[in-house]
């Protein structure tokens, strides 16, 4: 609630806990996706294991997961022209592919390049191909959560 001051002027208690969580966003939105997406390409370098963030390997194989899952339905397309249409190659392959995706959007990442990382990874994929978000039940959820997590996990390594 806001207090009046000795000169009259209305000041609002400081809110270190809202500071600290404008900050970490601010620094997300500062950063471009367009660098961070290419930061992500970029071959990797040696990082101590205790730096790496499990997120980046799940952004990797989701990423081979859609590669497998692209092939897989550009295979169902020649068998079907070919008038083979009992293969289920290109279902499995999806499935695959969103089961790491969920994952993906569920993680905690555990270092301020992970949340940013992730963050530019999955507004790629949003910009792009906006159903893997709106017509996928608890998709809206996961990534909250997973989100929260990540916050609360570079918060507690910054306190």
């Amino acid at each position: 609630m806001a207090q009046a001051d000795s000169n009259n002027s209305i000041t609002a208690p400081v809110d270190t806990t809202r500071r600290r969580f404008l900050a970490v966003a601010a620094v997300g939105s500062i950063v471009g996706a367009g660098s961070l997406a290419a930061a992500t390409q970029a071959p990797s370098l040696a990082v101590p294991a205790a730096l790496q963030d499990p997120v980046l390997g799940l952004i990797e194989a989701h990423r081979k997961a859609s590669v497998v899952h692209l092939a897989s339905l550009r295979e169902q397309e020649r068998l079907e022209k070919a008038d083979i249409w009992h293969c289920d190659a290109a279902e499995q392959a999806c499935h695959e592919e969103f089961r790491i995706f969920d994952v993906l959007l569920a993680a905690a990442a555990t270092t301020l390049p992970g949340i940013l990382a992730k963050q530019a990874y999955l507004q790629d994929i949003a910009e792009r191909e906006p159903w893997m978000f709106d017509g996928r039940k608890g998709s809206a959820l996961r990534l909250i959560e997973g989100f929260a997590a990540s916050i609360a996990n570079v918060w507690a390594v910054q306190s």
